[in-house]
């Protein structure tokens, strides 16, 4: 198995909320420089990928990591979910090496730390078995396709406070969260009449957010 697949699994099950929660906050060099810290296998792993080369990349994927992890290991999963998921990629190393590695290769790809947290929320769907692998899979492709910026709007459809997108400026938006599958546009013509009294039609058009983009947002917004 990969060393980086293998100590990503041994440091996700590790009780070191509390630590990471606190670097966090400081910032990459801290835990580069921290000895308690480098004691979590996946930071020894990457620190000492670091030591060498030092590039942004891997910098940035031990942060995203770290916060993957942070948001993983907020206790919002039954224990027997989480002993019954060890033990699957514990008796499988192919399974541990798609699984895991498929989200290194994410983290990786992160810039935004909200996307690292949201995969964290659909992972944890995942080992809590309320999603299957080809739904975290198709999940976790959506969060790699989003743009973070949008996501504030997605919360406002998902809350229904947004419907109606005629005459708005950022139709834009819709068009790019209407890619990925989670939302959908509806459009209803009008007559209407004119101050003059000429009939002229309308064309409106509506959001709508399909059960998957619901159950997506169900976990991410939890």
């Amino acid at each position: 198995m990969d060393e980086l697949v293998e100590n990503f699994e041994k440091s996700l099950f590790n009780d070191s909320k509390d630590i990471i929660e606190d670097y966090l906050e400081i910032g990459i060099d801290s835990i580069i420089d921290n000895g308690i810290l480098k004691e979590i296998p996946i930071v020894k792993t990457i620190v000492g990928v670091l030591k060498v080369g030092k590039n942004v990349h891997d910098r940035n994927l031990l942060k995203q990591t770290l916060v993957f992890i942070n948001e993983f290991n907020r206790n919002e999963i039954r224990q027997d979910k989480i002993e019954e998921y060890k033990k699957r990629i514990e008796n499988d190393s192919k399974k541990c090496e798609d699984e895991l590695g498929r989200i290194i290769l994410l983290l990786n790809n992160f810039i935004d730390r909200e996307k690292s947290i949201m995969l964290s929320k659909v992972f944890k769907a995942y080992v809590g078995q309320l999603l299957n692998w080809n739904d975290f899979c198709e999940y976790s492709e959506i969060i790699n396709r989003l743009f973070i910026q949008d996501f504030s709007f997605l919360q406002e459809v998902y809350l229904g406070r947004i419907s109606d997108t005629t005459n708005r400026s950022d139709i834009y938006k819709v068009e790019r969260l209407n890619s990925l599958g989670i939302i959908g546009m509806t459009f209803k013509s009008s007559t209407i009449s004119t101050i003059n009294g000429v009939m002229s039609n309308r064309q409106d058009s509506y959001l709508t957010m399909n059960n998957n983009g619901k159950k997506f947002m169900n976990i991410v917004m939890k």
